[in-house]
């Protein structure tokens, strides 16, 4: 691997502070000299995780891990050297000097630009397709959908066809099989045939933040499709727990926050209608990596996801990613008899009146205490013994007093439970998470003065 000289990377570590480049990713809470946060790289519960501004250096009492800004984001990113030294050059400013690449790294970098090119290729083939003779079902699924043309310009939307027509087109242009089977979009069959990844499905292509095209999505037109949904593969330019669909276009809101949603279509159909800082997720449960993606762009997010049950668990998974790296969050509201989804709603509604319900998206704790009452019967004695406890559990986690204040008087007042045993509670609560602190911040003070 070609290394950058010392002199420069000592130079680019004078000019960033560690602090700043972990608040990125982690919480942190000043003690004393150090800042103290909950570790990234393991699961915990009690923060052990501090960053020393003096020395510049982090280290994790819990796992282990530690070192330098350098370090951090190598691992948290799982990004290499060059890539981690080229990210902070950027953020302090300092122009690298041109380095020669190694023969594998430059083979590397030759084939990730191929599939890009490939993926750039197959957009355009897919957009040109949804326009033809062959496309009569995507273009009545388009109409029956409200996509107007120029949205459907706009995200680049297309349609894949038979089995090997984007092979075949590929090949026309000149590309490689081993440069086509490495973007995934073409598969060896069995029987030794290229087949296409993606047949007879309204293509979304899926962009990073440059505007390169790094993969695809697949919606099926059958009536019961087996799968609605496929996503193109992890390839060298992609990895789907990594990125979000749309937030190409929506990192450039003039708003102050971004709604994250659960599908291609709820994304594409908020853009539509004005609602211009919509993201999604591909195909899984919001991930820290994507949370971390967010956070370069906005430390507000209003959660959007599908009112059935699948997306109030996947709402839960994702606050819980979202609390962690300090996000200021939001829940929209959507009731079930209205839309089953952000798309249904908007397309029913109107975006004013979808507007409304994001003015009206409702706190983590709010939220949180709404789907702990639903699961409850407070008339009967001991359920409501258990909302007292678990909703004092989720009032100490606020970060002031006046915050916690009026979420007790609404709590208390819409749920029959008087403000003083929330309060005697919450009392108990945070006298044993500050016995707890004060044995970690000893047991901490001891590791610390043993490393010196």
């Amino acid at each position: 691997m070609a290394l950058y000289d010392s002199s420069v990377i000592e130079e680019i570590k004078a000019n960033i502070n560690i602090v700043d480049v972990i608040s990125g990713y982690v919480a942190l809470k000043r003690h004393g000299r150090n800042y103290f946060g909950l570790c990234p790289f393991h699961n915990e519960k009690s923060p052990s995780f501090s960053v020393s501004e003096s020395k510049q250096i982090f280290h994790c009492f819990g796992c282990g891990v530690g070192g330098d800004a350098l370090g951090f984001l190598m691992k948290i990113e799982n990004i290499t050297f060059k890539e981690a030294i080229e990210i902070l050059a950027e953020r302090a400013n300092i122009v690298l000097p041109k380095v020669e690449l190694g023969e594998e790294e430059q083979k590397k970098l030759i084939l990730r630009e191929k599939v890009l090119e490939i993926n750039s290729v197959a957009a355009d083939f897919f957009h040109n397709n949804l326009y033809g003779t062959n496309a009569k079902q995507a273009q009545e699924y388009v109409k029956k959908r409200r996509m107007d043309n120029a949205t459907l310009k706009k995200f680049q939307i297309g349609y894949s066809g038979r089995y090997d027509e984007l092979y075949k087109h590929l090949k026309e242009q000149g590309f490689k099989d081993e440069e086509i089977f490495e973007s995934k979009l073409v598969l060896m069959s069995s029987n030794g045939v290229p087949n296409d990844t993606f047949k007879k499905r309204l293509m979304f292509p899926i962009k990073d933040v440059k505007d390169k095209v790094i993969a695809f999505g697949g919606r099926s037109l059958e009536v019961n499709p087996e799968r609605k949904y496929i996503n193109s593969h992890d390839t060298i330019c992609y990895s789907k727990s990594r990125n979000l669909y749309a937030l190409n276009i929506a990192k450039k809101t003039q708003r102050d926050y971004l709604v994250m949603v659960e599908g291609y279509m709820d994304a594409v159909s908020l853009h539509q209608r004005g609602i211009d800082n919509a993201v999604a997720s591909l195909g899984t449960a919001l991930t820290e990596s994507q949370g971390r993606l967010l956070k370069r762009y906005k430390s507000k997010i209003i959660i959007g996801y599908d009112s059935d049950g699948a997306g109030q668990n996947a709402t839960m998974r994702g606050l819980e990613i979202l609390q962690n790296l300090g996000f200021d969050i939001r829940v929209l509201q959507i009731e079930r008899e209205l839309a089953k989804d952000p798309d249904e709603f908007i397309t029913k509604y109107g975006s004013g009146k979808f507007e409304l319900y994001l003015k009206n998206a409702i706190s983590l704790v709010e939220f949180k205490v709404k789907n702990l009452k639903e699961t409850l019967d407070l008339n009967q004695a001991n359920d409501k013994i258990k909302f007292l406890n678990e909703t004092s559990k989720i009032l100490v986690r606020t970060k002031s007093d006046f915050e916690k204040e009026v979420y007790i008087d609404k709590i208390s007042e819409t749920y029959g439970i008087s403000k003083e045993a929330i309060y005697g509670e919450i009392n108990k609560l945070e006298y044993a998470n500050l016995k707890g602190e004060k044995v970690l911040n000893r047991s901490n003070a001891v590791k610390q003065i043993e490393t010196r």
